[in-house]
């Protein structure tokens, strides 16, 4: 099927998939708001290297799914890798079919939280621990992904540990025509969804670890919650746990939680804490800044 190969390990397949799939939906009549609010739209945003593959296999469990291969981005492609204008990226959410899942990177903006809820949209954002964010990012845009705009300046890096020292700092002033600055600037593009009323922002590590049945209840209760159709937010949450398979991302690399204590060198430690020291306390990834000396 069309959308088994959007999974497909070959880009060009999964490409070929999108645009089939693409021109099926361009063929669908405009929605009626009933339709929109029986099979809310699904949104599987995501910040980049976070569990997005993981998010799209618990939204495809929802209700009456259906994949047209959308993946909107506030980055245009990765080989060219602009940002998207914010109206844009509304314009293109505004046009959600019922039932559709769509995946995302989008940055948090008015105009985008606004054409979401006009569409009715179950939207969910996951997120992770921003110093497993730069291990992963490292490793793919240093190793796996030559196509991506930044594998130039990430593959001129000597060793893993100067690509994630990259992936630290952005790309500065020798790069000017990359948009690509700091973890930290690069989290707070995003951090309006964790605070946006119509989104579910959940974390990659409760959606890994012991406490996933409650996160996963959570996740169906939203849905729940925009979905005229009745729905059993326990029998939906346990569809989503049988349907959670993050090895099969042909982006995948490791799951594990904390793995970042594996790459981080004491300076590695000092340099994220200068430049993002505090939004691992806003997330709740650390209680204070002693991590940085901890050898743990």
């Amino acid at each position: 099927m069309l959308q088994d190969a959007l999974h497909h390990k070959n880009p060009f397949v999964r490409k070929a998939a999108m645009k089939a799939l693409g021109l099926a939906k361009r063929a669908k009549p405009t929605p009626r708001p009933e339709d929109l609010r029986r099979l809310p739209p699904a949104i599987a945003n995501s910040f980049p290297k976070s569990g997005t593959h993981l998010l799209d296999q618990l939204v495809g469990a929802l209700p009456g799914r259906v994949n047209y291969g959308e993946f909107h981005s506030s980055m245009t492609s990765s080989f060219v890798f602009r940002r998207v204008p914010d109206e844009k990226t509304a314009a293109c959410m505004a046009r959600n079919r019922p039932g559709e899942i769509v995946r995302a990177h989008l940055f948090y903006s008015r105009p985008a939280s606004n054409a979401l809820r006009s569409v009715n949209a179950a939207h969910y954002y996951i997120y992770r621990d921003p110093r497993d964010v730069v291990v992963s990012e490292a490793h793919y845009l240093r190793d796996m992904n030559r196509w991506h705009r930044l594998h130039q300046v990430f593959k001129q890096t000597a060793t893993i540990e100067d690509a994630i020292r990259l992936a630290i700092t952005g790309v500065g002033a020798e790069h000017p025509d990359f948009e690509y600055p700091n973890i930290g600037a690069r989290f707070g593009q995003c951090a309006g969804w964790l605070s946006d009323p119509d989104c579910c922002a959940v974390r990659f590590e409760d959606l890994t670890g012991p406490g996933v049945e409650a996160e996963l209840l959570r996740m169906a209760q939203h849905y729940a919650a925009r979905s005229s159709d009745p729905v059993d937010p326990a029998a939906l949450a346990a569809a989503m746990k049988d349907a959670a398979a993050p090895e099969k991302s042909h982006t995948y690399r490791s799951g594990k939680r904390g793995g970042w204590r594996n790459s981080f060198t004491p300076e590695l430690r000092a340099l994220f804490d200068e430049v993002a020291g505090p939004l691992l306390i806003e997330l709740g990834y650390e209680a204070d800044r002693q991590w940085v000396q901890s050898t743990e």
